[in-house]
């Protein structure tokens, strides 16, 4: 029960920080600070979203050797 909610809070915090990141590319200009914070979001998201399908993975796949 706790890891499904663990995984699902990773899934959470990747799909938002990749929509910060895409609206502070389009709408915030140019500048340093502005794509260093893209680029730190976009690894977040990047971080996340992977961990989140392995995790995905490993769970159905214990499912699947339990049957």
């Amino acid at each position: 029960m706790f890891f499904s909610k663990k995984k699902e809070v990773m899934l959470t915090i990747g799909l938002f920080s990749l929509t910060i990141a895409i609206l502070l590319d389009r709408f915030a200009g140019a500048g340093i600070i502005i794509d260093f914070l893209c680029g730190l979001l976009t690894g977040i998201s990047l971080t996340m979203n992977l961990g989140y399908l392995i995790k995905l993975r490993i769970e159905k796949d214990s499912d699947f050797n339990q049957k």
